[in-house]
C-alpha cells in the first residue's frame, strides 16, 4: 500500500503519515520557507512532541517563544496553546507526534482538502460559517486558542447548519482525502 501524504497548498504544510491510531498520530512534517500554520490552537487532553530533523521550527507554546533546530525537540504540554512557523529560507522537516491522537488525522485530511478545493483564505482558514461546523465536529481533537474565536464559532454553528455548511462539511468527512504517493 502506498504511504499516505497530505499536502496543504495554501500553508505549505506536508504530512507524511507514519502512524495513525486513536492513541498516536505520528507524521513526518514539512513546512515550506516562510510558511506557517493557519492559527494558534490547542488539543484538549493531548500532548505533542516536535523533533526537528532539518531547518528550524519557531514555536509559541503557552505564550513562550522557542526556536527548535535540527536534532532538538520540544514538548507541547497537555492542552497548551501553540503556534508554529518557518521564517527561514529553507524548508523545515520534523517528526511530530500527538498522543492520544483522537481524530487528528481526519481533521487534517478535511482541512487540507478544503484548502485544495479553494475553501480557505490566504492563511489556510475556512470562512467563519464553515470553520464553525469544522471546529464543532472536531472539538474533542482541536480548538482555536482564542477564547473569543471559540465563542464566535460556537455561536455561528446553528446559522451555519441552517445555511447548509454542515452538509458541505459532511461531503469531506469520511471520504477519500486525495492522498498521493511519496
Amino acid at each position: 500500500m502506498a504511504e499516505e501524504v497530505l499536502e496543504n497548498p495554501v500553508t505549505g504544510e506536508r504530512l507524511q503519515i507514519l502512524e495513525s491510531t486513536p492513541e498516536r498520530f505520528k507524521v513526518k512534517y514539512s513546512l515550506a520557507p516562510h510558511g506557517e500554520i493557519p492559527g494558534a490552537h490547542f488539543h484538549p487532553g493531548k500532548e505533542q512532541q516536535v523533533t526537528v530533523l532539518s531547518g528550524e521550527m519557531h514555536l509559541l507554546i503557552a505564550g513562550g517563544y522557542r526556536v527548535v533546530r535540527a536534532g532538538e525537540s520540544a514538548l507541547v504540554p497537555l492542552g497548551a496553546h501553540h503556534f508554529q512557523w518557518n521564517p527561514c529560507e529553507a524548508e523545515v522537516v520534523a517528526i511530530e507526534e500527538v498522543f492520544p491522537a483522537g481524530r487528528l488525522h481526519e481533521f487534517f485530511s478535511v482541512l487540507f482538502r478544503l484548502a485544495r478545493d479553494g475553501r480557505t483564505d490566504a492563511r489556510g482558514l475556512p470562512p467563519p460559517l464553515l470553520a464553525s461546523v469544522l471546529f464543532a465536529e472536531f472539538r474533542d481533537t482541536i480548538r482555536q486558542a482564542s477564547f473569543g474565536a471559540r465563542l464566535t464559532l460556537d455561536a455561528l454553528v446553528p446559522l451555519a447548519t441552517v445555511l447548509g455548511y454542515r452538509r458541505l462539511l459532511e461531503r469531506y468527512l469520511g471520504s477519500p482525502v486525495g492522498t498521493s504517493s511519496a
